[in-house]
């Protein structure tokens, strides 16, 4: 990670090192400043700067449009053919916070009242002094075109509170951008001990408030006027109530279905807290609750995938059933699974319809599936402004942070994703993030190009015979492809049905090679692979069925 004192050299070695982004001569020294030239530029989401300029001094942006002039002691970038967006903002996650190591719990004495610590209830602790520049989540997630995110303890009920940081710096002081961020609070119980179900958690709740509430008002009384009275005790837990008794701060609030968002939503109905939700699976039933109270909330980015497991649960009777009964059980089943996974695909469009306020969480989400999580929202009616906004201005507006994050503005701290293309295209990659000014590559200049990069396609015209691989047998099949390589067509002899089909659709791009066919009573089947000489392998997606393996070898 480069230091700040040495951050221009290594910005300036890394720029050499990447086609495409070489610096102009007429540079005179290597300083904190930086200007993208050429660029396509989206400040904010529906607005394009199409030619533009970008200038980051010291970790401001200080300059962004098309007629800039660029300061002579500026190292200029040429990012021809290059996007730039402002960095995504990470609404909650453990980004550099370690996990603890786990151990085995002593039982308490009185598990019915353990202490606080054995039953999850540490909402004094600070995740600022958990904070771990070095910890891999934090290039993970950077890696992704995050550069800003609200980051939470681990823990049970209680956790602690959170704090906004950057994705980037030498020193836990470094990332700090907002402290005692909110008071994070969820459905985890501590085992063995009280409270252990939901209805006990939210009973603590309530005690652990409004007890607070009540040495709130003490202290406030003897700070007043202490004549006569005794000084009031101290207490860490209580204490940690007092800035959200005060709406000096939220409670951030993660849940994982619809009964435990209404929980959530009934404690501050109750005790009148400012509340953030985040998580919220199954969003699409709270929808009417939470567009009539206005919450903000923090959408999780963990989808469902369709189940590998096609066979269900054993049923012995199922021995006596013909095998039409079997396909026919089977096939339900996959379309009320298919269904479910609908609802959740299309709560992001059903937030943005009703004027909620939303950003994102990556918590419990693999970093690599960030992208393809995104995509799926949009590919179910989220506009793409809006994921950009829910990526960007929203997540700044919720954390009470728009003056300093989330568009390309004079004066914003110079957060900057730099990506090859359209950001929501399944083929864009980020190439560069800017964290504060600070520059991270992402362009993989040191090792040779592979076949998708090579100037010269792979050879695809000719006939394969391919094999798409299932849970039942595998199925065979014959691919013909004549033209050139940017004008292909052909034929498939189709698993789904033997009679030969014409190709809809034939792209090859360097070594990657996409076809789409009809399939009758399936719909438009999609095959993607990656060709290696006289060899291909890939995935084969049937609409409603599944991803299944195919490979091929060329026959001719």
């Amino acid at each position: 990670m480069p230091t700040r004192s040495l951050a221009g050299a290594v910005l300036l070695l890394a720029l050499l090192a990447v086609p495409g982004w070489a610096q102009t001569s007429d540079v005179p020294t290597v300083t904190r400043t930086v200007a993208l030239e050429n660029a396509r530029i989206v400040p904010a989401p529906g607005q394009v700067i199409e030619n533009g300029t970008l200038v980051m001094r010291d970790g401001l942006i200080v300059a962004v449009g098309p007629n800039v002039t660029v300061p002579t002691d500026a190292e200029r970038i040429d990012a021809s053919g290059m996007t730039l967006y402002a960095g995504f903002i990470d609404g909650l996650s453990h980004a550099g916070v370690p996990e603890p190591k786990s151990s085995r719990p002593q039982k308490p004495r009185y598990p019915g009242d353990p202490p606080n610590d054995r039953a999850g209830i540490q909402p004094e602790r600070d995740v600022r002094t958990m904070l771990d520049p070095d910890d891999g989540s934090i290039e993970a997630l950077r890696k992704q075109g995050f550069t800003v995110a609200q980051v939470v303890p681990h823990g049970r009920m209680f956790p602690g509170a959170a704090a906004v940081v950057l994705l980037g710096g030498e020193t836990a002081a470094d990332m700090v951008l907002k402290g005692d961020a909110g008071l994070f609070v969820q459905f985890a119980s501590a085992q063995g001990v009280y409270p252990n179900t939901p209805m006990g958690m939210m009973a603590k709740f309530r005690q652990l408030y409004g007890e607070a509430e009540r040495r709130r008002r003490m202290r406030n009384r003897y700070t007043e006027n202490p004549d006569g009275l005794s000084r009031p005790p101290y207490d860490p837990v209580h204490a940690a109530f007092f800035p959200v008794q005060t709406r000096q701060r939220p409670v951030l609030y993660y849940t994982e279905d619809a009964l435990e968002t209404y929980q959530a939503m009934r404690l501050q109905s109750e005790l009148n807290f400012p509340l953030v939700l985040a998580g919220v699976n199954q969003a699409y039933d709270s929808m009417t609750r939470l567009q009539a109270t206005e919450t903000p909330v923090f959408l999780t980015l963990d989808l469902p995938e369709a189940s590998d497991d096609s066979t269900g649960t054993y049923d012995p009777a199922r021995r006596t059933r013909t095998h039409a009964d079997r396909e026919e059980e089977k096939a339900n089943l996959e379309a009320r699974q298919q269904a479910s996974r609908e609802r959740y695909y299309g709560q992001a469009a059903q937030l943005h319809e009703a004027g909620i306020a939303f950003g994102f969480t990556t918590k419990e989400t693999k970093p690599g599936d960030l992208h393809a999580h995104l995509r799926r929202y949009i590919e179910h009616g989220l506009p793409e402004n809006a994921a950009l906004a829910a990526l960007t201005i929203r997540p700044a507006e919720i954390l009470g942070l728009s003056r300093t994050l989330g568009t390309l503005a004079v004066g914003k701290i110079a957060n900057v994703v730099v990506a090859d293309g359209p950001l929501f295209d399944e083929d864009t990659q980020i190439r560069h993030v800017f964290v504060d000014g600070r520059q991270y590559d992402y362009s993989d200049s040191s090792s040779p190009k592979s076949a998708d990069e090579a100037d010269e396609p792979a050879q695809a015209v000719g006939t394969w015979a391919f094999t798409v691989a299932s849970l039942q047998a595998d199925v065979s099949g014959t691919l013909t492809l004549t033209g050139t390589p940017d004008a292909l067509s052909g034929t498939i002899t189709n698993p789904l049905d033997p009679e030969v089909t014409d190709l809809k659709e034939a792209t090859l791009n360097g070594n990657r090679l996409t076809l789409k066919f009809d399939a009758k009573d399936y719909g438009t089947v999609t095959v993607k692979v990656q060709i290696s000489g006289d060899r291909f392998e890939g995935t084969y997606e049937v609409p409603g069925r599944g991803t299944f393996p195919i490979s091929g070898t060329r026959d001719d």
